[in-house]
């Protein structure tokens, strides 16, 4: 049997119609991008202002090999996680991290000097903060957690470095995303209120002591 010129240009058009149906709906969805935004913080006058003329580097950054993607990560349990296409990081969340951390330790110590490493100062700096990060991941409506190994080095080598260990969690206040990349905001920040508190007494002795 043979089928017509006109019934095989319907179906045709039809087959058509679907794919190009299909194609809108896969592609419709709008991707959302986030970044992690530093805090409103400032450090009291006294004890930070201890690090006001030190420079401080803050890196290597260490950095697990599953949130090293575009996609958020949201803990679905202790051993189960999911990358979510349409909730995505705008840049390399290591970077992100890093620039917010930097921002939120120059607010507690009153200070410029506190600078990538390596960068145009990290070289010359007298501290230097390496971070080892294990986990940092959440979930939208819950909490997020950042569990992170760091230590503050003299780059004199005037003292042993300062080793300790971090796990902070923070709950989210909304139930999407953006509340969740703001509780992560508020993990880096926890995170450095207590590199803040170990490096201001450092600070204030002068190199050579």
């Amino acid at each position: 049997m043979t089928i017509s010129y006109p019934i095989r240009v319907r179906t045709l058009a039809g087959l058509l119609a679907m794919l190009f149906v299909s194609g809108c709906a896969t592609t419709s969805r709008p991707v959302d991008f986030y970044t992690l935004s530093p805090a409103a913080v400032s450090g009291a006058q006294g004890a930070a202002a201890n690090c006001r003329d030190v420079v401080i580097s803050i890196g290597p950054v260490v950095w697990p090999g599953y949130i090293d993607r575009p996609q958020i990560v949201t803990r679905l349990s202790p051993n189960r996680i999911s990358f979510d296409e349409f909730h995505r990081w705008a840049g390399p969340l290591e970077e992100d991290f890093q620039r917010v951390l930097i921002e939120d330790l120059s607010g507690l110590l009153q200070t410029d000097y506190v600078v990538k490493y390596p960068g145009k100062l990290g070289y010359n700096s007298r501290y230097r903060v390496l971070i080892h990060v294990d986990q940092f991941d959440g979930k939208p409506g819950d909490a997020v957690t950042l569990k992170v190994s760091w230590s503050v080095v003299d780059q004199s080598g005037d003292k042993e470095p300062g080793l300790h260990e971090s796990l902070i969690r923070v709950a989210a206040t909304g139930e999407g995303y953006e509340a969740m990349v703001a509780a992560a905001s508020e993990a880096v920040a926890e995170l450095s209120r207590q590199i803040a508190v170990e490096l201001s007494p450092r600070c204030a002795v002068p190199p050579g002591k």
